[in-house]
């Protein structure tokens, strides 16, 4: 009677090739000899590449294991037993299957693997990967403090890319990418002067401007979460400082596949370095965006148990409106008019007056007009038009100069490369430097290909009439739902106080002072607020005028 050849499986896995130089493939062939030795007959090769062996839902895996149930299988052979398991509670899992289906199992370092041999080898597994945590962390942590990042490329940044004395990359150099760098600027900019990060998104898109991934910027990606210091309002590196191990990654035990999840971890276990050639933004700059995110979570909060107190300016006159009689503010009673606070709420105040709010808000827009439309305004609005056109020309020839710069800074990296390769063999992650860089060198010769049209200057008659198009459509600003609340806000930042004044024929006195910067432009679907590519804007500072009385 003939014995049957026992049925064996060879598995091979191999997480990166760091961490392992033979590949799952010749980890297979070198277990063929082995076959031999046994005498036996492959029924099964089972290979990952590039898989953690901390997941147990691996495919090659999962169909070996159901071979083994199936009585298919004899022995498994494979290089080593972390080939199988690193962790010691999956090597344990494993070999209960084994020994459940009658498996034997063999390996080319340690031969046949008893029990004594895998509870050794799990414990060691546990210990290896404790190991190597703590020390690619210590690795990582040293590289920072070479000057060197670590974990992805933030926006703002683009990568360098240098050649060591030994031939190899240089990893983890980053420098300041200039056009991305102006854009932080500005989304820093926008926010602190009252724009939400949906309307900085919008304007980003509409003007056709990349995102960090290359595509469409979400509010989130600006917004982030301040408290995990994630978003670029968020992003301490644009004020020349690093945070490092704020979180750390765990692997949920309760999941087949281990799924990965990361705590933030205590702040006193973070890590800060200081990198002021990283720096893009000022302290100023960035206290005037914590303040405006601080003041908006506090009145999101207020407003959540509050529908009415603390909320954001809604309506161009709420809170200026005061009472000639008593000093209270007048507030909206009923849908949509206005009435003394001291009469309504306490009763001590004889001014019973209600006024709608439309009327009222027109009259005092008209008077604003009034006063903006004065020629020594005019004039400042063109003298800042101008002054924004040259800059906006600046910048256009400066952007062109760094892109033709960086152009040649590439083509002699890339010679660098090649002449490096003449020589030697070249590395994968050399073949993969090479590779980025004449990506970045196409994308810079077609964006130097592409000429901006010159900015049209504009005869001074015509500004003047843009000028007066612009103050014009303040009104128009309110009704436009996309911009209705920053509108609100920033006109009525130029109004002091609107003081009613009962009686037979009730009056209202407008006092107003222009301290801040007004800027407002138009595009094809209406008023925005903030300056854009096309530099038309309108702009006072610092012009206040007389109280101005009005009948109601």
């Amino acid at each position: 009677m003939m014995l049957r050849k026992p049925r064996i499986a060879i598995y091979g896995r191999h997480s990166t090739d760091k961490q392992n130089p033979s590949s799952s493939a010749d980890q297979a062939a070198a277990c063929v000899p082995l076959v031999g030795l046994l005498n036996g007959e492959v029924v099964g090769t089972y290979l990952h590449s590039e898989m953690s062996g901390y997941k147990r839902n691996r495919p090659g895996l999962t169909r070996m294991l159901a071979e083994m149930r199936s009585g298919n299988i004899d022995v498994v052979v494979c290089e080593a037993l972390d080939r199988l398991a690193r962790d010691g509670e999956d090597v344990n899992w494993i070999g209960k299957k084994l020994r459940y289906d009658r498996v034997r199992l063999y390996t080319l370092a340690e031969g046949e693997i008893d029990e004594v041999k895998l509870a050794v080898a799990g414990m060691l597994g546990s210990l290896f990967l404790s190991n190597l945590q703590q020390k690619t962390l210590r690795g990582m942590q040293a590289a920072l403090l070479a000057g060197r990042f670590v974990g992805g490329r933030a926006y703002g940044y683009r990568k360098v890319h240098k050649i060591g004395s030994d031939g190899e990359p240089i990893r983890g150099l980053l420098e300041i990418n200039e056009d991305q760098a102006a854009m932080v600027c500005r989304i820093f900019e926008d926010f602190a002067n009252g724009l939400s990060s949906i309307g900085i998104v919008r304007r980003l898109n509409e003007e056709r401007i990349p995102g960090p991934r290359g595509g469409e910027w979400n509010a989130s990606t600006v917004r982030g979460d301040p408290k995990k210091l994630v978003g670029i309002l968020n992003n301490r590196l644009y004020c020349g400082e690093l945070v490092w191990k704020r979180r750390e990654w765990r692997k949920n035990p309760d999941t087949d596949d281990r799924e990965r999840r990361y705590r933030l971890r205590d702040e006193s276990e973070w890590v800060r370095i200081d990198v002021p050639d990283m720096r893009i933004i000022n302290d100023e700059l960035w206290d005037a965006v914590r303040e405006q995110i601080e003041l908006r979570s506090r009145d999101t909060a207020r407003t959540a148990s509050s529908p009415v107190v603390h909320r954001r300016r809604k309506h161009l006159l709420s809170g200026t409106i005061k009472c000639a009689t008593c000093g209270s503010n007048f507030t909206i009673a009923g849908k949509d008019y206005y009435r003394c606070a001291g009469a309504r709420e306490r009763g001590t105040c004889t001014n019973l007056l209600s006024l709608r709010r439309e009327p009222l808000e027109t009259a005092v827009l008209s008077v604003l007009r009034h006063h903006l439309l004065q020629p020594e305004l005019a004039e400042l609005f063109v003298a800042e038009f101008r002054k924004g056109l040259r800059e906006l020309t600046e910048r256009s020839e400066n952007k062109g100069a760094r892109a033709t710069e960086r152009l040649a800074e590439v083509d002699q990296q890339i010679d660098m490369i090649l002449r490096n390769m003449l020589v030697s063999e070249a590395s994968p992650a050399l073949h993969r430097m090479l590779a980025e860089l004449e990506q970045e060198k196409r994308e810079l010769e077609e964006a130097m290909q592409f000429e901006p049209p010159a900015a049209e200057l504009l005869p001074h008659s015509t500004l003047l009439r843009v000028f007066k198009e612009k103050v014009d459509a303040l009104s128009s600003a309110l009704n436009d739902e996309s911009v209705r609340v920053q509108a609100a806000e920033l006109i009525g930042d130029l109004i002091e106080s609107v003081t009613v004044y009962p009686g037979e024929t009730p009056e209202a006195e407008v006092s107003a002072n222009i301290t801040d910067l007004i800027r407002f432009a138009a595009n094809e679907n209406g008023p925005e607020w903030a300056m854009r590519k096309s530099c038309s804007a309108m702009v006072v500072a610092g012009v206040g005028f007389e109280p101005t009385t009005f009948r109601l």
